[in-house]
């Protein structure tokens, strides 16, 4: 926000300015020459850094129920109208890949109040190794579950507090299992007044807000040639079989002050042990009795640092994020 400062009179006269002068200047004001608008610029780049205590991917923990460490970085053209990108996740998933690797791309039109993003994603997990069952032969996972989703968002600006979003999620091969899926949700994110906090000060109080997203994960029939996907044990030529869809749904509270932002948030699916072991392939299953704890309830907390050329935040300031440090 910007500050409007206003010399008063008394301030002029201690400036040296003479008062008729300025009483002329109050009645008749100079037209100033507009200032110059600068172009917006062609290319832009949003970068940063995030740690969760646990990876939580629409109600699933992809880290075993353990700290994940993620990066991002984003190139934006055309004032942020086309967007490529990707970030890493920390992950611990029973194909044991090195981490998962997001490759992003697409367009953000936006029309009045309301603001889309119509884009592609790939999901790569390097370095996956296949897991069997006891026998050495019974696939237990996939081979490969590199897959890729397009993307429909939505964002309205109802008040200068309040935003509601929907998302669509579609992919035709879900983490190689040759399951069609999609994922739809919808999201509200509330600014919180400053008064709630007037043992704060100013420069603080107004950095919290609430959200919160209920989704619904459509997930089909996991193909034949997926075989011993997901935990499958029969024998032979696996079978098709249906991956369980299921309701997701997050609440939390956060807290950003410049390019630094806090969140503590619960997690929880309509999803039951088995259901779980089925979809994830929790390798623990083997040995207790079938079932997973990785889409049970959970809260999690994080910490984002994030900045952009478009908003730098307290690299704006003198010194900028070394003064942090030292």
């Amino acid at each position: 926000m910007r500050t409007v400062t206003k010399l008063s009179l008394a301030a002029l006269c201690g400036l040296g300015l003479p008062l008729p002068a300025v009483a002329a200047d109050l009645a008749a004001p100079k037209v100033m020459p507009v200032e110059a608008k600068a172009p917006d610029p062609l290319i832009g780049f949003s970068f940063g850094s995030r740690y969760q205590t646990d990876y939580n991917f629409r109600g699933v923990s992809q880290s075993n129920l353990q700290g994940s460490y993620q990066t991002f970085f984003e190139a934006q053209f055309l004032n942020n109208f086309a967007y490529a990108g990707f970030a890493t996740y920390q992950t611990r998933l029973p194909t044991r890949p090195d981490m998962e690797f997001d490759l992003v791309a697409g367009i953000r039109p936006t029309f009045g109040k309301l603001a889309f993003d119509l884009g592609i994603l790939y999901y790569f997990y390097p370095n996956e190794t296949r897991l069997f069952n006891a026998d050495g032969i019974t696939p237990f996972t996939t081979a490969n579950t590199d897959y890729y989703e397009a993307a429909g968002k939505v964002l309205y600006t109802a008040t200068d507090a309040l935003t509601l979003g929907a998302n669509v999620f579609f992919s035709p091969n879900f983490l190689g299992t040759h399951a069609n899926s999609t994922y739809a949700s919808g999201t509200a994110a509330y600014l919180l007044p400053a008064t709630l906090f007037p043992f704060l000060p100013e420069a603080y109080a107004g950095g919290f807000s609430l959200s919160s997203e209920v989704g619904y994960f459509f997930l089909g029939s996991a193909k034949s040639s997926a075989t011993g996907a997901f935990g499958s044990t029969a024998p032979g030529r696996f079978p098709s079989f249906n991956l369980p869809s299921y309701l997701y749904g997050n609440v939390g509270l956060s807290y950003t002050y410049k390019n630094i932002t806090l969140d503590v948030r619960y997690h929880d699916t309509d999803l039951d042990k088995r259901q779980c072991a089925a979809l994830t392939g929790d390798f623990r299953q083997l040995t207790n009795g079938g079932t997973s704890k990785w889409c049970g309830e959970a809260v999690i907390g994080s910490i984002t640092f994030q900045t952009s050329t478009a908003a730098p935040g307290i690299y704006a300031e003198p010194g900028g994020l070394l003064n942090l440090f030292r």
